[in-house]
Parts: C-alpha cells; structure tokens; sequence
C-alpha cells in the first residue's frame, strides 16, 4: 500500500502478519490517522464463541452491503498499535451506532472498578 493512503476511523481492514493476513477494526481517529505513521486497532475473528468485551457483527452492520463476507467477532479487548504501512486494503466501514458499541465495550473494559 502506499504512503497516500489513509485508512479511516470504524473502517474493517486486512493486514499482513508473518505471511498470513487478518481482519482488524481501526480506533484511531482520523486526525491521528493522518498524523502518524501508526493506527490503534482491535482484533477480529470467525470464531464466534460469546466472551466478555466482544460484540458480533455480520453484513447489516457495515455501511456497504456485501463488503463483510462472514459474520465475525470483534474482540474489543485486543487492542494493539500497528503501522498503517502493513495495512493491505480497507474491506469496509462499520454503522456509527456499531461502532459506539465498540467504544463502549473498551470504556467498560478500562473502567475503574
């Protein structure tokens, strides 16, 4: 990918670790997105099985229909900070109201007891 490109708050995209490629949500927004050779971003996954700060997502909850090809997981509590220069492509943009719902599970997970 190229330096030019931006990649988008609430946006799904692929990335390359290690010869093998993965689905991540980007958190970051897109001021910082633009600022930094970085993206904050959390983790997806097939696997659907229910756990605490995890919110399942499938076609109706990105703006592009057909852009998600399978129902999918996003594990709120894996978050990690990866150069935008192993990003690959964006595969689509969540509904803000979903989206919410990722910031909100993250508020909980590092809320103070």
């Amino acid at each position: 990918m190229d330096n030019g490109t931006l990649f988008w708050s609430h946006s799904l995209s692929l990335i390359s670790l290690l010869e093998r490629c993965g689905p991540v949500l980007v958190l970051s927004n897109d001021v910082y997105n633009q600022q930094s050779a970085d993206v904050l971003v959390c983790g997806l996954t097939t696997n659907l099985s229910q756990t605490p700060y995890s919110i399942i997502v499938d076609a109706r909850d990105v703006e592009r229909q057909g852009a998600l090809r399978h129902k999918s997981k996003i594990k709120a509590d894996t978050i990690a900070s990866l150069e935008q220069s192993i990003i690959i492509k964006r595969i689509a943009r969540l509904k803000p109201v979903v989206f919410e719902r990722v910031v909100t599970e993250i508020g909980d997970l590092i809320q103070a007891p």
